[in-house]
């Protein structure tokens, strides 16, 4: 392959991916603050919850889906007994608390971006 053509294939690759997981471990490291303040006094800090009160995070379904909406609107709107977050946090945090959960405990769906959020 010639260098024009493998400077070619590496900017796509940097425009269409890494733009979007690069960032990945500041992310979640947020997340996990975000998490730790506003989720884990009901999930607890490990994701375990509390039987019948308030969902074990790790393996959910929803939080494992392919498409994120669903629990981005969760966290937005509030579900049962949780409460909603779209007045409390930005769409850059609720980002990342939602990839933050989606990647923790074993769980190994993709992150969210705050363009997904609004």
């Amino acid at each position: 392959m010639s260098r024009l053509a493998t400077l070619l294939v590496a900017t796509a690759f940097v425009v269409s991916g890494c733009g979007v997981h690069g960032d990945a471990p500041v992310r979640l490291a947020d997340g996990e603050k975000v998490f730790t303040e506003n989720c884990s006094i009901c999930h607890q800090a490990d994701g375990s919850g509390y039987a019948q009160v308030y969902p074990n995070l790790a393996g959910d379904a929803i939080v494992r889906l392919g498409d994120p909406s669903p629990v981005i609107q969760i966290v937005l709107e509030g579900r049962g007994s949780m409460p909603g977050f779209a007045d409390e946090l930005s769409p850059e945090q609720i980002a990342e608390v939602v990839s933050y959960v989606r990647h923790e405990w074993g769980n190994d769906a993709s992150p969210v971006t705050p363009g997904m959020v609004r």
